[in-house]
């Protein structure tokens, strides 16, 4: 009989031998008695990170199918079981993953689905009882090659997860390829560098497209719908950065292999490019592919969709013998390819319908549609609700502008465009270049050579009788696109600037001359000359033909003729020193013509009376 001890004993023996069978075997051997202590935690979602621990930025789940693996993948292996653990194993530098007493696999170049399919199927053959899972935890990050039409080329450090344009903007100093082609001085100095290395070649002699006077003469750019990425296998691709950026397709933009070499080429847009203008947001040259259609074209510019498109696009290719045009209906783009050279043209479409500003004294002032020819100037007064009780019509006026603004130009820019001595940097420079450009077969001074640049440069109004356009039976003011109308606001005063003690506004009396203004503001100032009044209206008249003066009114005193600045003073003063020696030295001629015609004449008669019989 046995006694009760070694049957307590028993019992205890096979409850341990029990909970062996249904605990994870050679869990001792995988993971010592420190890794478990340390790895004692819920079971949960592997984080996926970087070696040093700081995430890295996903697209979403990663694609088992088309991940490669390789030396530096971090993979999580978890037991589950009463006590789950984890430990975190890497692929070895010849790209073998080695899991402690399952054994080692090659997973190089393997797609992430075979390899987590071969380490599944071990994790199940030795842990049958309890959860064996293993998944990718950390991409590695490995080497690419940059060169080309880069800032830094070089090696830089990627990851699986990164595209060609990550490799790109990384030898770029962190700036991306689509800020790049929007930022002119770095797309010069690049274009500089360009002239300094092999891979900037000119163009072969006698090409039609560098001769050809429709396509200027510019730098080399670099080639962001060309770049070359070649594996370590010897295959290549050609990857269009650009179509990413337009159409956001993944696969325009493919992920990175380990050491992948990324070539960025240059091209010149006089010779190997193709080019598109006209109604699309974005209008340039672009370096030419061999597969590039209208349509693909059409996309890059940011155009409509073919669908959408109801008129022709235009285009014109350049050969030996001349210039071919053809017009592309919408149905053709798809079809018809490109050829180096090639130009697109998309026409803008047939509207009569524009928008026009009104500011000011207004009841509703703000942006309003028309149709161009039709919306009249008594139209627009009505759809802004008419016009203030304190407007000064007299003093309205309307703005047209000499070109339209361009699509995606801010206003500020293009009102440069028109007048660039709104910018006080370029001012001088501005005035100078036009007042050589409408004047230099003319006699005019120099000051009034600027005078004229200056009035030029102006905005230009039209020519209009707000009072009278506006009245009952007027003929019709007809609007433009992108015209503006400013009513002022009737202030009550009268405005005395130029040579007075005191310039500014004057308080409004019916029925005074000019003299009493000049007056309220202090009087003449030393050096005052004549005294116009610049009407409301926009004339400029002499004092004594202005007559009163009415509300709104602009009293200007001028000076003794002096320049507005030192600069354009010393100018003024030097033509007028050279103006002054030129009346000397032609007084000088005049008089010794004339002392010559003397001096002859009395030599005639000195001899006449000499044999005077």
């Amino acid at each position: 009989m046995i006694s009760p001890r070694p049957l307590a004993l028993l019992r205890w023996l096979t409850v341990l031998t029990c909970f062996c069978l249904l605990g994870p075997p050679c869990s001792a051997q995988l993971f010592n008695g420190s890794d478990v202590q340390a790895n004692v935690l819920q079971r949960q979602l592997p984080t996926v990170s970087t070696l040093s621990g700081s995430p890295i930025p996903l697209e979403g789940p990663i694609d088992v199918s088309s991940y490669l693996v390789g030396p530096g993948d971090g993979f999580e292996v978890s037991i589950g079981g009463q006590l789950p653990i984890s430990r975190r194993v890497f692929v070895s530098a010849d790209g073998v993953l080695v899991i402690p007493d399952i054994g080692s696999f090659d997973v190089a170049d393997r797609t992430l689905r075979s390899v987590l399919g071969e380490a599944r199927s071990s994790l199940q053959r030795h842990f049958r009882n309890v959860d064996a899972d293993i998944v990718l935890a950390e991409p590695r990050q490995f080497y690419v090659h940059v060169s080309g039409a880069v800032l830094i080329p070089g090696r830089h450090v990627m990851t699986p997860i990164a595209r060609v344009d990550d490799a790109l903007a990384a030898a770029m100093g962190g700036v991306s390829p689509q800020q790049l082609i929007s930022m002119p001085a770095s797309r010069q100095a690049l274009a500089i560098r360009a002239l300094n290395t092999t891979e900037a070649r000119a163009p072969e002699p006698g090409n039609v497209f560098r001769t050809n006077p429709l396509i200027p003469e510019t730098d080399y750019i670099p080639a962001f719908r060309n770049v070359i990425v070649t594996h370590r296998d010897g295959t290549s691709d050609r990857v269009d950065i650009l179509q990413y950026y337009a159409t956001g397709a993944p696969s325009a933009n493919p992920y990175l292999r380990d050491g992948d070499a990324v070539s960025l080429q240059f091209f010149n847009p006089a010779a190997g490019s193709i080019g598109i203008a006209g109604d699309v947001p974005e209008p340039r040259v672009y370096d030419y592919r061999r597969d590039d259609t209208a349509l693909s074209l059409l996309t890059l510019a940011l155009g409509p969709e073919a669908g959408t498109l109801e008129r022709s696009v235009r285009l014109l290719r350049f050969t030996t013998t001349g210039i071919e045009e053809r017009m592309l209906s919408p149905s053709e783009l798809a079809t018809s390819p490109l050829e180096e050279g090639d130009r697109l043209f998309v026409l803008p479409p047939s509207s009569n319908t524009g928008m026009v500003d009104i500011v000011g004294a207004a009841n509703f002032p703000s942006t309003y549609p028309i149709r161009v020819g039709e919306t009249t100037l008594a139209d627009l007064v009505e759809m802004a609700g008419g016009l203030k009780s304190d407007a000064l019509v007299r003093g309205a006026y309307l703005e047209r502008e000499p070109r339209k603004l361009e699509p995606g130009v801010a206003l500020e820019e293009s009102q440069l465009a028109i007048n660039p001595t709104l910018r006080t940097d370029i001012r001088e420079s501005a005035i100078s270049a036009t007042a050589f450009n409408l004047s230099r077969l003319s006699t005019l001074s120099y000051v009034e050579k600027r005078y004229l640049a200056l009035e030029f440069l102006d905005k230009q109004r039209v020519s209009i009788d707000f009072e009278t356009s506006l009245g009952n039976n007027a003929p019709p003011v007809y609007l433009q696109d992108g015209d503006r109308i400013v009513v002022p606001h009737d202030l009550n005063s009268v405005f005395v600037f130029g040579q007075v003690v005191r310039p500014g506004h004057i308080n409004y009396s019916p029925g005074h001359s000019v003299e009493h203004y000049v007056s309220q503001a202090g009087g003449r100032a030393d050096g005052a000359t004549d005294v116009y009044v610049l009407s409301a209206s926009g004339s400029v008249l002499p004092a004594e033909q202005a007559g009163t003066v009415k509300s709104g009114d602009l009293v200007f005193v001028n000076r003794l003729l002096l320049a507005e600045d030192r600069g354009t003073q010393q100018a003024a003063l030097q033509e007028r020193s050279i103006s002054l020696q030129e009346e000397r030295a032609a007084s000088d001629s005049t008089f010794r013509i004339i002392s010559t015609a003397l001096s002859a004449i009395s030599t005639v008669v000195t001899v006449i009376l000499l044999f005077r019989p």
